[in-house]
């Protein structure tokens, strides 16, 4: 499983000097501590303040000089600085939901998958109690449907059928989505309540 994001710390760090900044603790042309004081008030190395300070030296946000040290340069482009690692985190956090929704996703289908090769690998013996079993129908020449998908057709709205595969030459799709389009001599797997088999040979049958 991927692993959540989280922020670097030397991000958090240039963030919080970003936002001093921008809060005015911290003027435009006055100095910031050296990188051992910042590195002992933030209770971290020296690499660690190098690469923060690397950053907001790279948006304009301070100047430094072998001399004079870490000199703010812009209140302005603190904020830019704030802003632009809202926008990312912001696509992080949306990254690291649709990761999660396509997890579930996938458990999801994989769940629906077994169930219906379950329901076909008993169905003859469901024939045999009073449970719901599966109808096979092979698609015939000139049959409306053919060339139209799954939702074209309204294929549930029309036969009360719920689809849990589509046999296509030697292929078996489980479960189809949508969007898969019906092709001739197609033999449709389904269910339903009473009637549904005639509902389904007389649609298909158009």
């Amino acid at each position: 499983m991927k692993k959540k994001y989280e922020t670097p710390k030397y991000i958090k760090i240039a963030l919080d000097i970003a936002y001093r900044i921008y809060n005015d603790d911290l003027k435009e042309g006055s100095k910031v501590s050296g990188r051992s004081t910042l590195a002992s008030k933030y209770n971290v190395s020296p690499e660690t303040i190098r690469r923060s300070i690397a950053l907001l030296k790279d948006m304009n946000v301070v100047k430094v000089t072998e001399k004079s040290g870490i000199s703010i340069l812009s209140k302005k482009q603190a904020y830019h600085f704030i802003q632009n690692f809202k926008l990312k985190d912001s696509v992080s956090k949306l990254k690291d939901e649709t990761n999660k929704l396509i997890l579930q996703k996938k458990e999801i289908e994989e769940h629906i998958e077994k169930n219906i090769i379950s329901i076909i690998e008993y169905s003859s013996q469901l024939r045999n109690i009073d449970l719901i079993h599966p109808y096979k129908l092979q698609i015939p020449q000139n049959s409306s449907i053919i060339g139209k998908t799954i939702v074209d057709t309204n294929f549930w709205q029309n036969t009360k059928a719920t689809i849990l595969g589509i046999k296509r030459n030697n292929d078996f799709i489980i479960s189809p989505g949508p969007l898969l389009d019906f092709r001739e001599n197609d033999i449709i797997l389904f269910v339903g309540t009473d009637g549904v088999l005639q509902n389904v040979e007389s649609f298909i049958n158009k």
